[in-house]
This record gives C-alpha cells, structure tokens and sequence, in this order.
C-alpha cells in the first residue's frame, strides 16, 4: 500500500513533478501566478524527508510568515512531527534564530534588542537632533530610508561616506554611522542587520559558515524573486558546498530574466489567465512562457473608466448591490482590493453613504499599537539593560515627573560617555 506521501504526488501534474523529484544540484522553477508553486515547495521538503533527509538538514525560505505557517502546516499534514525539526520561515526570522546564537562572536549578547520601523526612526530622529540635523530639511524617515538602502546592498556606512554626492546623502552618511555605534551600543539590531550581519559572520569566521553549509545540505527559496543582494549572498553562501538549492520565483514580478518555462494555472479562469498574460507579454525583458489552465472561461472581466476617484467608488458600489441582486449573493462576498491604503478613504465613504457594512483588512498591525509597543518596551528594558530606545519609550508611561529636557541631557551623556541609559 503506497505511503501518504507517495499518495500525494499523483495530486502532481508533470512538470510540478518533476520540480519535486529533480532533487540533486541546483534546481530553479518558474511558477507563474496561481500554478501551485506552494504545493510544489511543500510536496519536494516532504519528497526529501521521505528519502532519507533530515528535517534538521533543511532550510526554507519564505517572505511572509504567513506563507510560512501555512507551509509547515501543510508538511505537517504529510510527513507528521518531523516537520516541527524543519528551519522554515522568513529570511529574518531564521537568521534572527541563528543570531541568538552566533551573536558573540560579532560583540553582541544573546539578549539582543529587536528594532522595527518605528524604533528605527526614533533613533534615527534623536541621533539627528544630537548633531543638529535639522528634520525640517532632511527629513528623517527618508534618511531611514536611505541608510536601509545602503545595508540592503551591503554598503557600509565608511563607505557610504565615500559614495555621498550631495549634501543629503552626506548628511544620512554621518547619520549612519553614529545609528550604527548606537545600536551597538544598546546591544540592539534593526531589521536589516538580521541579514547583514550574518553576512559579516560568515566573511569573518569560516568555521561558523562550514557548520552551517553542514547543517542545511538542502536548501529552499520561495518568491526567489524579491530576493535583494544581502538576502542573495547568504543563500550562495550557505548553499556554496553542496549546492542543493531549490528556488522558485517569477519573473513577470522580477527585474531578473529567468529562462524557459510552461506554466499551468490552477486556480483562475481562462478569461482571467489570459488578460494576465497579455499585460505580461508586454514586458520585453521577460522570458517566453504560456500560461494555460485546464478551468473553464469563467465570467468575462469588465474595465470601466471613470471621471475621478469619487465616480469610480459610486461605480463599484453600485455594481455591488448590482451582482448582490442578480446572483442573490450576501455581501459578505464581495471583496473590494486596491493599490494603496490612501485608495480606501474615497470608497469607504461611498460604502457609508450606501449603507453598507464592510471590514478593512490590514490597517494598523498589531504589534505596532502604541500600547503594545509600550509593553514591548517594558520587555525589552527587563531582557536587555542596554537598550536605551525602549527605556526612552516608557520612562514616563505612566507619569513620572521626568521632562523631555531632562531625558535629552541623560541621553545626552549616556551618548557622549558611552554607556547605557
């Protein structure tokens, strides 16, 4: 009787198959948009668990840790408690996991401060002020913007320095430099340090790469696409020994030109599927592919153009209530998806004026509520004394009678004699 895993492979067309099976030496598969490149991932860790590799010996990289979770629980589904032995999740969080580990050998304790976005400016926005930045000239979140910039192409801030061509830039440049010797300092990390300084590990020690080169013998890119240099250095790296690397990308999302390929969609309609394919054939610096689906045409899609955005909101709820009556659908069952966040004003004021209920999916996360974030901050000061980002966070929440004058000299000092806060 066939194994739950051997099973499961004849849910596989033939291509998806072979993506599966080719299990030796780098292997790059171009999955277009709905083809099954999640099932694709999921059915090839399985394959390899099944043939005798160790889930400890396997690395999968995704971008979302949605997409993440959602693997593993699939895995889980096929291969059982094996799968909890796997390294899978984001770029950040698994080098992150591998950080708390390696950390000292960089000059950081194991107790290390995470920084987000917000954290991040916050420092960025104090170091400015320290050094008499004026934020109404140089706006702080741009050079954020521009110092993420630079480590995401693992530049360095002595080199970015040296790079600086105007009077912006070599103002991030000074910047730079002092936010990093900050985050050292408060044994701290931002996002992009997560990758870039794994990077450095593995340029400064080759005992700590050859131990990790041993440790993930096969490794797993999803959305390959989106990588950046850092995110792609370490990827080389770590896959430079045995070379059993799996990525799998498309490139009508990529600046990159991938070669060859016959996609299957599986999950939209002929119509949908091939209004997707000539908007992407008309990008010359793609590569030649056809996408089909064996679903049938499905309904034909309409394209309207309107006067302006207020029009355009009316229309849409219109041909809501419209499709709600003629396919006496309920109208939790449409969805409304745009661009960009601003899109949502115009159209949730046309959803009030009509009298309809609606739910926004996304708006503000969670972990970044200012109450969330303040216990966060609690947290952090009580696992890492040094971070004075945090500290500065809290230490007047609730009232304590301590002014911004006073917190500005003691940051001051701590600053100038190198301590902590």
């Amino acid at each position: 009787m066939p194994t739950t895993q051997e099973s499961s492979l004849t849910d596989l067309n033939p291509r998806q198959l072979e993506a599966v099976k080719s299990v030796e030496g780098p292997v790059m598969v171009l999955a277009g948009p709905g083809s099954g490149k999640t099932r694709v991932l999921t059915h090839r860790i399985a394959h390899l668990m099944r043939i005798g590799v160790p889930a400890y010996s396997i690395l999968a990289l995704t971008f979302t840790n949605k997409a993440a979770g959602e693997m593993k629980e699939r895995i889980a589904r096929l291969v059982g408690e094996q799968a909890a032995r796997l390294w899978m999740g984001t770029f950040h969080s698994i080098f992150a996991r591998l950080l708390r580990v390696e950390c000292e050998k960089l000059g950081f304790q194991k107790n290390f401060s995470i920084y987000d976005a917000q954290d991040s400016l916050a420092l960025i926005k104090r170091i400015m002020k320290a050094a008499n930045i004026p934020a109404q000239q140089f706006n702080p979140a741009a050079i954020r913007s521009r110092i993420s910039g630079a480590k995401n192409q693992s530049v360095s801030p002595s080199e970015y320095a040296r790079l600086a061509t105007d009077q912006f830039e070599e103002k991030a440049a000074r910047v730079y430099s002092t936010y990093q010797t900050s985050l050292k300092r408060q044994n701290a990390m931002d996002f992009d340090d997560l990758l870039l300084l794994p990077l450095e590990l593995f340029a400064g020690s080759r005992g700590v790469l050859s131990k990790y080169q041993d440790r993930f013998r096969f490794i797993l890119v999803d959305e390959y696409q989106d990588t950046n240099r850092v995110q792609y250095a370490l990827v080389k790296l770590l896959a430079a020994k045995y070379r059993n690397v799996c990525v799998v990308g498309d490139d009508a999302q990529s600046i990159y030109a991938f070669r060859g390929a016959d996609i299957r969609n599986i999950l939209d309609t002929k119509t949908i599927l091939a209004a997707a394919d000539h908007v992407i054939k008309n990008n010359v610096d793609q590569m030649r592919k056809d996408l089909w689906t064996a679903n049938d045409a499905g309904d034909p899609i309409t394209v309207l153009e309107c006067e302006d955005d207020r029009q355009e909101a009316a229309t849409i709820v219109s041909l809501i209530y419209e499709e709600s009556h003629r396919l006496k659908i309920d109208l939790s069952g449409f969805a409304i998806m745009y661009r960009t966040n601003a899109q949502s004003r115009t159209l949730e004021d046309a959803l009030r004026r009509a009298g309809v209920s609606y739910v926004i999916v996304g708006g503000i996360e969670f972990y970044q509520r200012k109450e969330i974030k303040d216990v966060l901050a609690y947290l952090r000061v009580l696992a890492n004394k040094a971070d004075g980002e945090s500290l500065l966070r809290i230490v007047n929440y609730p009232p304590r009678g301590l002014g911004e004058a006073a917190l500005n000299r003691l940051a001051e000092f701590s600053s100038e004699k190198g301590i902590d806060l």
